[in-house]
């Protein structure tokens, strides 16, 4: 059965008989992250970054914004189990003809403007959002991100913008607890292009760059990848220059109907991350937090802390 008859299986379905399930490209791009080569793992981010409309251009043009030949485009949709590229692409219209006629889909992000509450519009189109960013990452890359983090030989430096530095401030919080060794680099410009001396392979750049993309970041992150740094991105689906030489890159979507870019997909990022790295140390970091809760208590830094258990059976320690 073609990719074609797949997709489109499950919108005639015979009275009484429960509903197909419709498996998607996108279900079939997540499925295959664990088997497939890096240049192949290269081209599913692209696909996935911009889903549909990325698999819908020429396999030509797909290869050069994946970074990879066109034969790798080709091996990648018979990997996922079409006849040829024209195939998946086929598959991909009727996917977004089936997403037209749904009734799913007749509930649209409102636009803030004439809404009786622009509030809870807001709220439902940046609850979309985090559903697009949720199914548009591989398994794979969290897992990287969270494989690096762990790696306690490596310094880690948390760097952002001039709005993403609280959430790259964020991160190193949470870290702070889960290990030692993290930084969050903070100061005038000159204090941060400093910093730049003191890295090399030891060291790992989690940073965040989102549009309009900023000078000084970029720069400092071309810079610390020349003295041999490790460097994760956390970027839009627009991609920042600097996705062209981390290690793993991160995208989310961020356009709202606000006139800011929204934080919120880009926190639910880090958080996630930081439940991956937790989940991996298992017991490992409790102790850590232990000391740190012990420190506290003793210098009566939280309300309450000298009466507390240093370490609650519930709750969350920050």
């Amino acid at each position: 059965m073609s990719g074609k008859t797949k997709a489109a299986s499950g919108t005639d379905s015979g009275a009484g008989a429960p509903p197909a399930v419709v498996e998607t490209v996108r279900d079939r791009l997540l499925a295959t992250e664990s088997g497939a080569s890096n240049a192949e793992l290269k081209v599913i981010r692209a696909l996935l970054a911009n889903y549909p409309a990325a698999g819908l251009t020429t396999v030509s043009k797909l290869a050069r914004e994946a970074g990879v030949s066109d034969p790798t485009v080709i091996r990648l949709a018979t990997r996922l189990g079409f006849e040829g590229f024209a195939d998946l692409q086929a598959t991909l219209v009727a996917e977004v003809e089936l997403h037209m006629r749904s009734p799913l889909t007749l509930r649209m992000a409102p636009a803030l403007s004439g809404q009786d509450n622009v509030f809870r519009a807001f709220f439902q189109e940046t609850q979309l959002r985090c559903e697009e960013m949720a199914t548009s990452i591989p398994t794979l890359d969290y897992e990287r991100s969270v494989a690096l983090l762990a790696d306690q030989r490596l310094r880690v430096l948390c760097l952002g913008g001039r709005f993403s530095r609280f959430i790259a401030g964020v991160l190193q919080r949470c870290l702070h607890h889960l290990r030692p060794g993290c930084e969050l680099m903070d100061g005038s410009d000159a204090d941060i292009s400093d910093r730049i001396a003191d890295v090399d392979r030891r060291h790992l750049l989690v940073v965040f760059d989102y549009r309009r993309y900023q000078t000084d970041t970029v720069r400092f992150a071309r810079q610390a990848k020349d003295r041999g740094a490790s460097i994760i991105l956390f970027t839009d689906i627009w991609r920042s220059p600097i996705a062209e030489f981390a290690d793993v890159v991160l995208t989310a979507p961020v356009k709202t109907a606000s006139p800011f870019d929204t934080l919120v997909t880009p926190l639910l990022q880090v958080e996630a991350v930081i439940a991956g790295l937790a989940n991996l140390k298992s017991e490992d970091w409790r102790p850590r937090v232990m000391r740190i809760e012990a420190v506290r208590s003793e210098n009566n830094i939280t309300l309450g802390a000298n009466k507390a258990h240093l370490w609650p059976k519930e709750g969350n320690s920050r």
